[in-house]
């Protein structure tokens, strides 16, 4: 135990003076660079130094004179700037001089800005910020939103307090927006119209006619389609109610604004009060009548054309291993014992078993305006499972898969045959796979009704 805790002090010390020794290079390599008056480069590796060791007192030093002669050289780009009235090229220099700044303080080292440089750059910034903001009420009232957006922008950067820029940034992203909307809202472009709307609103929450706006073009772009019930063509019962269900889900799950689903039991409540009923009302002339008795711009009806599930027969056959032995032998030449690996044969059992469901289903999505077939498609669906796995009584650990040739050794194979024996056992039930199936066919009919309602809804 205390041999072990000597190699790790040992290695932790060995971490240490490698780290140290690391510090140490980038610190000598800064003396030789501003030796020779390479200045900036000699900082940045009094800097690299301190990244490694921030208790480098020759590295603090040496970044405490060279840093601050860099710094020095950036404030004086700024004080020429400000000079020659070069504004834009002032602010710049400055932030590069204060982000310079900060760098080095994230190491330890503290640098000096004189208080009339700090003076200079508040009456440089103060004289920028009045010349963005006339610019950008200038851009405003040409109605360059765009552009004046990128002018509040800045002056937000600078001095998020200033005079009213926050107020004309919102109005130079919402402005444009509105009017776009409001064109696509005239032109019965709802989708894009309530798109336009819903920015305006997260940016700008009251703004003129927004929100009447917004819910206007909801309630004139919603298009509300009736689930009818399901057809069934095959002998196997209750197969229409199970995908009309599935369907329903699958409907009502679409994230489209635009898009209602009116479903069987809401269809029946109607329905009832118009003294009708649903039996019989599923052929596409009929279903017109029903549709506009429930207010519904189209109807979906649909037909299970075809139904197959095939339940598999487990299959098992007798398949030969080689178990692992040890034999304790005696080396005749050094008198020792030792243990000699053999193998024996054995067997173990391999099992496989599959189900199959297949299902060919036909939907509609019929308008009631003009009766036309909107869209129509058979959809061809089929899931299976399937197992394969081994059953061995034995230790697993010693059991190998066999050859021609005899006992296989390889890791591969040794691998495959263990995964073998650990596979999965569970096989999924008709049952299982017609739910499956059916949810499958149903969210592909969900996927080309998302794209028929970009279609009808713009």
């Amino acid at each position: 135990m205390k041999s072990r805790n000597i190699y790790i002090i040992i290695a932790i010390l060995t971490v240490f003076t490698f780290g140290c020794a690391t510090s140490k290079s980038f610190y000598k390599k800064g003396q030789k660079l501003e030796s020779a008056g390479l200045i900036q480069e000699a900082a940045n590796n009094y800097y690299v130094a301190l990244q490694k060791n921030r208790n480098n007192v020759d590295a603090q030093i040496g970044l405490k004179g060279s840093g601050q002669a860099v710094l020095n050289n950036f404030l004086q780009e700024f004080a020429l700037a400000k000079g020659s009235g070069q504004k834009k090229a002032a602010i710049q220099a400055w932030d590069i001089a204060m982000d310079y700044n900060k760098k080095v303080e994230k190491v330890g080292v503290k640098l000096n800005v004189p208080d009339f440089y700090k003076q200079d750059y508040q009456s440089i910034k103060s004289l920028y910020l009045d010349e963005l903001y006339e610019e950008g009420l200038a851009l405003m009232d040409e109605e360059k939103y765009k552009e004046a957006e990128a002018k509040f922008t800045q002056i937000s950067r600078l001095d998020p307090d200033f005079q009213d820029a926050k107020e004309l940034l919102d109005l130079a992203y919402v402005q444009p927006l509105y009017e776009k909307g409001v064109a696509a809202f005239e032109n019965e472009k709802y989708r894009e119209a309530f798109g336009d709307f819903v920015k305006i609103e997260k940016r700008s929450p009251n703004y003129r006619e927004t929100g009447v706006l917004k819910n206007s073009a909801l309630e004139l772009g919603t298009f509300t389609i009736a689930l009818l019930p399901f057809e069934n063509s095959t002998p196997i019962s209750n197969l229409e109610s199970k995908i009309s269900a599935y369907s329903l889900e699958a409907l009502t799950s679409v994230q489209d604004p635009f898009l209602k689903i009116v479903d069987r039991d809401h269809m029946q409540l109607i329905l009832e009060e118009q003294k009708l009923g649903l039996t019989g009302i599923i052929d596409e002339n009929s279903a017109v009548t029903v549709g506009e008795l429930i207010g519904a711009q189209a109807i979906v009806t649909g037909t299970v054309l075809g139904f197959e599930q095939q339940s598999g027969r487990p299959q098992s056959s007798a398949r030969e291993g080689y178990e692992q032995y040890k034999v304790k032998q005696l080396d005749k030449e050094t008198n020792k014992y030792y243990y000699e690996t053999k193998y024996k044969k054995t067997s173990y059992k391999e099992f496989t078993n599959s189900n199959r469901v297949t299902v060919s289903f036909q939907f509609k999505v019929i308008s009631l305006k003009t009766g036309e077939v909107m869209l129509s498609k058979i959809v061809d669906k089929e899931t299976s499972d399937s197992v394969n796995y081994g059953e061995y009584a034995g230790d697993l650990s010693l059991l190998y898969p066999s050859t021609m040739r005899g006992v296989n050794t390889s890791s591969s194979a040794k691998k495959q045959l263990n995964n073998l024996i650990n596979a999965n056992r569970q096989l999924k039930s008709v049952d299982e796979l017609s739910n499956l199936v059916f949810q499958d066919v149903s969210k592909l009919m969900k996927s080309d009704i998302e794209k028929l309602m970009l279609d009808l809804v713009k």
